[in-house]
């Protein structure tokens, strides 16, 4: 949920070692910015996705209803906002140069988030505790990981990249990061969607969406989605994986073929997520524009809900009907209020810091990054 997702409906996207084109209102991958609204549109929708599964997260296993829609969101949303993530990381690395200042700033907005969030939970600040990323807040950390990689990657070239990246998530189930520490296992599981959406030409996204593998993917996902509401348990096997902190629980093999599946469920889930996502300018634009602030602000919302008034505990929210029409009333509500402009000053000024001096090309490739 960087800022550069935040700002990339504004700012001119190249791929590595170019420059983009900012006249005529094209960039040098010949996408107009007419097309990026589609961009904010995907991040929009994944954000809601976001918001939804976090309010529902305390009541999910007791309704049905919630407990289908936070399965289903769980397949795919992270991963393909990961891949939205590496979309637009391309201009962290130019002309041989890394914006280090963004790494950092990556690293010290996951702390805040971190502190304040432990803060709100009224869990104890102990060094365990604040190195243990299991929430929200290691997805700040990881983009912090994923830069740092960037020059790696950009020597590799995409298949040796992604070959690598994908050794890496699969070797990472055979760790217990069960600890959340530092968000190391999240970061490498991870990973392979990151630097798939690096690699990716940002002109075949509109494209893809038009293909017979588009329509293909929305057919399949309906599947995947009709097997988990004919079967509570059907991937159960699939979310002690999602994340990657718990290591292979049947055994290595079957382990790595799980985690293979899990891979192949994201991209198909995700696609088809590309082509219904409409591409015109509306209401999720604004939100998909603002996420960093979104992103953040609305888990303190959820965890205030959880541990500071009795929410959860109405005996209206035993009714599973009533229960899923609170928990979609409030995840929209929630949104809309941290999409207000005022929020986005403190995240977005963090992240434009200039923690350590670098050369003025740099300078210019992180403010266009």
């Amino acid at each position: 949920m960087s800022e550069l997702l935040e700002r990339a409906a504004n700012t001119p996207i190249s791929l590595p070692g170019r420059r983009a084109n900012t006249q005529a209102g094209t960039t040098n991958t010949g996408i107009s910015h007419e097309r990026i609204a589609l961009y904010d549109n995907i991040k929009g929708v994944l954000m809601l996705l976001v918001v939804f599964g976090h309010v529902a997260h305390p009541v999910h296993n007791s309704n049905p209803v919630l407990s289908a829609c936070f399965d289903v969101i769980y397949l795919f949303h992270m991963p393909l906002f990961v891949f939205v993530s590496g979309m637009f990381a391309k201009g962290a690395y130019r002309d041989g140069k890394l914006n280090v200042n963004r790494i950092i700033s990556f690293l010290v907005l996951g702390f805040a988030f971190q502190l304040a969030l432990a803060y709100v939970n009224g869990a104890r600040f102990t060094l365990a505790r604040i190195c243990a990323f299991t929430s929200a807040p290691w997805y700040l950390l990881a983009m912090a990981y994923w830069y740092a990689l960037i020059p790696l990657l950009c020597v590799l070239k995409a298949r040796k990249g992604i070959a690598l990246s994908v050794v890496i998530s699969l070797l990472s189930g055979f760790v217990d990061f069960s600890d959340g520490f530092l968000a190391i296992g999240r970061a490498a599981a991870f990973l392979p969607y990151f630097a798939l959406g690096y690699y990716l030409d940002l002109r075949s996204v509109p494209a893809v969406r038009h293909t017979r593998a588009a329509y293909a993917a929305v057919f399949v996902a309906g599947l995947i989605v009709l097997a988990r509401l004919c079967n509570a348990n059907a991937y159960g096997w699939f979310f002690p994986l999602v994340y990657g902190d718990n290591p292979y629980q049947a055994g290595p093999v079957i382990g790595v073929l799980q985690r293979a599946c899990t891979f192949c469920i994201a991209v198909i889930c995700s696609l088809a997520c590309l082509r219904l996502t409409p591409s015109r300018t509306n209401m999720l634009t604004t939100l998909g524009r603002r996420t960093l602030q979104v992103y953040i602000l609305h888990r303190l919302i959820r965890a205030w809900l959880t541990f500071h008034t009795p929410l959860y505990t109405f005996p209206f929210m035993d009714d599973p009907v009533a229960e899923t029409l609170v928990a979609l009333a409030l995840s929209f509500a929630i949104a809309a209020c941290c999409t207000i402009s005022v929020f986005e000053r403190p995240p977005s000024r963090l992240l434009k810091i200039q923690w350590i001096g670098q050369r003025q090309g740099a300078r210019r490739s992180g403010a266009s990054g």
